[in-house]
C-alpha cells in the first residue's frame, strides 16, 4: 500500500488568508457605498435598486470573508483552546477523583499508594493500571500489546 500524501495545508491556509481578506475588503466597500447611496441620494444617478442590493449584498460577502478568514487560523485556534483547557480539565479530573483520574486524565496517585502491589503498564484506553504479565485490560478489556 502506497503512503498517502498529505494535503498542502500552507498553501490553502494562505489562499484562504488572501481571499478571506480580499472578500471582507470588498463587502465592506459595497457595504459602505451601498449605505452611503441609499441613506443620503446623493451622486448616484443609476438604478435605485443597485444600492440596496451593494447595502444589502454587502453583509453576505462580509461573512464569507470572515469565515475564510477564520477557517485559516483554526489550527492555531484549537491548539491555543486545548492549551489553556487541558492544565484545568487535568487539575479538575485529579480532584474529582481523589487523584485517580478519570479515564487516565488526572491521575496523581500511584497504585503502591493506594496499597495494590500492580507495576504493570496503564491502558491506553480507559488509563487503568494492570498486572505486570496482563495481556489485555482489567477495566475495559482491550488488548495491552
Amino acid at each position: 500500500m502506497a503512503p498517502t500524501a498529505l494535503p498542502d495545508t500552507a498553501r490553502t491556509r494562505l489562499v484562504l488568508r488572501v481571499l478571506g481578506g480580499v472578500l471582507l475588503l470588498a463587502g465592506v466597500a459595497a457595504f459602505g457605498w451601498g449605505v452611503y447611496t441609499v441613506f443620503t441620494y446623493e451622486g448616484f444617478d443609476g438604478p435605485p435598486g443597485l444600492a440596496v442590493l451593494a447595502f444589502i449584498g454587502g453583509l453576505p460577502v462580509i461573512g464569507v470573508g470572515l469565515g475564510m478568514l477564520n477557517a485559516s487560523t483554526i489550527g492555531a485556534q484549537s491548539r491555543c483552546v486545548a492549551g489553556e483547557t487541558m492544565p484545568t480539565l487535568k487539575q479538575s479530573a485529579a480532584y474529582l477523583s481523589d487523584g485517580e483520574g478519570i479515564m487516565g486524565v488526572g491521575r496523581t496517585v500511584d497504585d503502591r499508594q493506594r496499597g495494590t502491589a500492580a507495576n504493570g503498564p496503564y491502558c491506553r484506553s480507559c488509563g487503568v493500571r494492570n498486572d505486570e504479565d496482563a495481556r489485555f485490560c482489567d477495566g475495559c478489556g482491550s488488548s495491552l500489546a
